[in-house]
């Protein structure tokens, strides 16, 4: 039986003599969650993972204000921090929520392969989409708040921790401003490497992937292909380093397992059995195009066997929906007459999720031609299925996007096939309604432990859906004007697999390459087996390898996936001896190199737009 958290009152002088809603939590909160969102959408174009904004904008703003403390008029308050951290987080969530790492760039990637280049979406267009879906998440969250955070107290681990985090900081504020340190100066370090190791005339860039050739080891190989022709090797990208990090050992493991599983085993058998029929130094490029469906099926199964194994979780979700529909009264308890204060207004949130709904269904006719029906069942479908991820993500901490995305992909290619456009795009609505619900469920987690306004903590997510997606948005567009997407710098994971799926509703497993199917059918059993196992014995599940992590690195070059297994590698080890230094400055030190070489990555990107040589 887990702990109960229970409401914890944080009395500050700031929370008597004012409102927490105040500009500079918001302001302060936007700026971090832009940054971090910018960051997002580079590392998940990169890895397929975006990270949370929610602590670390809550501990930098506290750090900043601390220091400007005697220039203020009143202190810098606990529930001002709480705000601060909802404004971050939902910003820095519009990389994923806005579709920027999967299904936008999976439906640009389908348009350049049937129209050629030329018809991807403007800027303002997809400024206006990445709004009107992640208000929809914003929306679905506001009436089950009460049920899951104040009723059935579900645990939101991440919400729990950002309370607990604040509640620590105005306890003691030295930590955090020590925390704070740690994430700007990594950042600034990762970002100077980043440019050093770019500036062409120095030879450095040859040395950011580190490859056996670069060891005077390049003849080593298996059944006649070299190792450095897969790109066996460690990336120096600070950035893959504090994902690794942040993933922890398993994981990184796991990544490790199956960048050896498939390029230095499976890609020279597929070479030497001529499976794969290309020249040797073109290897990775058509091996990838092959390896790719294992390691979707992997990750799609694994998904969809977590989600199954979570059937209580389902069923309490649609018997609390099934109660609410009817319109069943529940007993007021103490809890209720305990709660946070400063109820979300009831005609706001109707105006809103009609407004939300029918910019949706009209932007998704308009953009991606789904008929408005289809639009608004899609609507629908995304609220349903939000609210599994909602449940889910509440007992877990685990937001499953991914499989709810796939979840629609498949019904819209029963209803629409053929249409690959309104396979990705419908799934993007339900991935941003669950991905975006899911951030603001922990946020209101953290509110109702620290009695903050409901009506605020909602407004203050959807000031950051606005202004973060704009910085979301813009990155996405740097990026896709200076690099290929998916390409050598950014492998899309993601958007492969959502593409992936869509092209196999689409057209049947006649468009698999020979024998893929057949390695497919294997990756999927490999994705069910392992959860299945996991969840009738933890002691073993503990020693199994993360499914999704093993499908990743079948579609992401080894470089990164052997570097982020060091970054968590050396972590593990310097745990041993020092865990409590991990435990307090890890995430700060993760954070600070994934932002500093992902906004030095837009600062490049720049360059190479405006011509720039020597880059």
């Amino acid at each position: 039986m887990g702990l109960v958290q229970e409401p914890v009152k944080v009395q500050t002088t700031a929370e008597t003599t004012g409102s927490e809603l105040t500009l500079r939590a918001i302001l302060s909160g936007l700026v971090v969650g832009s940054l971090i969102g910018a960051s997002n959408v580079c590392i998940g174009l990169k890895i397929g993972w975006t990270f949370g904004a929610s602590i670390t904008a809550a501990v930098i703003s506290f750090a900043l204000f601390r220091g400007l403390s005697p220039l203020l008029r009143r202190p810098y308050g606990a529930k001002e921090n709480l705000i601060t951290a909802t404004a971050g987080s939902a910003a820095g969530t519009m990389a994923s929520a806005g579709g920027f790492v999967a299904c936008i760039p999976a439906l640009e990637l389908y348009r350049q392969q049937a129209m050629g280049p030329g018809h991807n979406l403007t800027y303002g267009q997809l400024v206006i989409w990445a709004i009107s879906v992640a208000f929809l998440g914003v929306f679905f969250a506001v009436p089950l708040r009460k049920q899951m955070v104040v009723r059935e107290k579900l645990r939101y681990p991440t919400g729990t921790a950002a309370a607990e985090t604040i509640k620590a900081m105005y306890s003691s504020g030295v930590e955090a401003v020590k925390k704070a340190k740690v994430l700007l100066y990594a950042a600034v370090l990762a970002a100077a490497f980043k440019l050093i190791f770019s500036i062409k005339p120095t030879g450095l860039p040859h040395f950011l992937d580190l490859s056996l050739d670069d060891v005077g080891l390049a003849s080593i190989g298996i059944l006649g292909v070299t190792l450095a022709a897969v790109r066996m090797g460690v990336s120096l990208s600070p950035m893959m380093l504090g994902a690794g990090i942040l993933v922890g050992p398993k994981v990184g493991w796991s990544l490790f397992a199956g960048a050896i599983l498939a390029w230095g085993v499976g890609a020279p058998v597929l070479y030497y059995l001529n499976i794969v029929e290309c020249p040797h130094s073109q290897l990775y490029t058509y091996a990838f195009r092959w390896l790719l469906w294992p390691g979707v099926a992997c990750m799609v199964a694994s998904g969809f066997a977590s989600l199954g194994l979570q059937y209580k979780v389902i069923g309490h979700t649609f018997t609390s929906f099934t109660n609410l529909l009817k319109g069943r009264k529940v007993a007021q308890t103490a809890d209720d007459v305990e709660d946070a204060p400063d109820p979300f207004p009831i005609k706001w949130w109707a105006v809103g999720m009609v407004a939300a709904t029918a910019l949706t269904t009209t932007l998704a006719h308009v953009y991606f031609d789904i008929a408005i029906w289809m639009g608004i069942l899609a609507v629908v479908l995304s609220f349903l299925i939000a609210t599994i991820a909602v449940r889910a993500t509440g007992e877990t901490d685990i937001n499953p996007v991914g499989a709810m995305g796939k979840i629609t992909q498949v019904v819209y290619g029963a209803l629409d096939p053929g249409r690959i456009p309104t396979n990705l795009m419908a799934a993007g609505i339900t991935a941003a309604g669950a991905s975006q619900a899911g951030d603001l469920m922990h946020d209101l987690k953290a509110g109702w432990m620290l009695k903050v306004s409901i009506r605020k903590q909602v407004i203050a997510q959807l000031c950051g859906v606005i202004v973060g997606v704009f910085t979301a948005a813009a990155v996405y567009r740097l990026l896709t004007a200076a690099y290929t997407i998916p390409g050598d710098d950014f492998a899309g994971p993601a958007v492969m697999a959502w593409h992936a799926m869509a092209e196999l509703l689409a057209k049947g497993v006649k468009s698999l390459p020979a024998h893929a199917m057949t390695a497919a059918v294997v990756g999927a059993v490999v994705g069910v087996v392992i959860p299945v196992i996991g969840a009738m014995n933890r002691k073993i599940g503990k020693w199994l390898p993360s499914p999704i992590a093993l499908g990743i690195a079948f579609m992401v070059t080894p470089y990164s996936s052997l570097s982020m297994w060091l970054g968590a590698f050396l972590t593990y080890l310097y745990n041993k001896k020092h865990a409590d230094k991990v435990d307090r400055f890890g995430a700060s030190l993760a954070s600070g190199l994934i932002a500093g070489e992902g906004l030095m990555m837009v600062v490049i990107a720049i360059m190479l737009i405006l011509g720039v040589q020597w880059v």
